[in-house]
């Protein structure tokens, strides 16, 4: 049974992860430097991003339980 698609599925996540290391650095950093400052569109963008997490976390799972589902590895259809 080959691992590929869970490791591809957890670089996503690593990719992720990444991405939001590094834009929330870059936003601590406007604030602090009083550029800019939080309030409703940074809420809306917070929640754009849990949103945009969550649906990868769910849908990715089952992309990876469907990917094993496949006639290529054993068990698959």
């Amino acid at each position: 049974m080959s691992f590929v698609p869970v490791l591809q599925y957890i670089v996503g996540l690593g990719a992720f992860g990444f991405c939001y290391w590094l834009t929330n650095g870059i936003v601590t950093s406007f604030i602090e430097s009083g550029a800019s400052q939080t309030g409703t569109t940074m809420d809306l963008l917070h929640a754009f991003w849990t949103g945009i997490i969550i649906v990868y976390l769910i849908f990715g799972g089952w992309w990876v339980i469907r990917k094993y589902n496949e006639a290529e590895y054993r068990g698959g259809l």
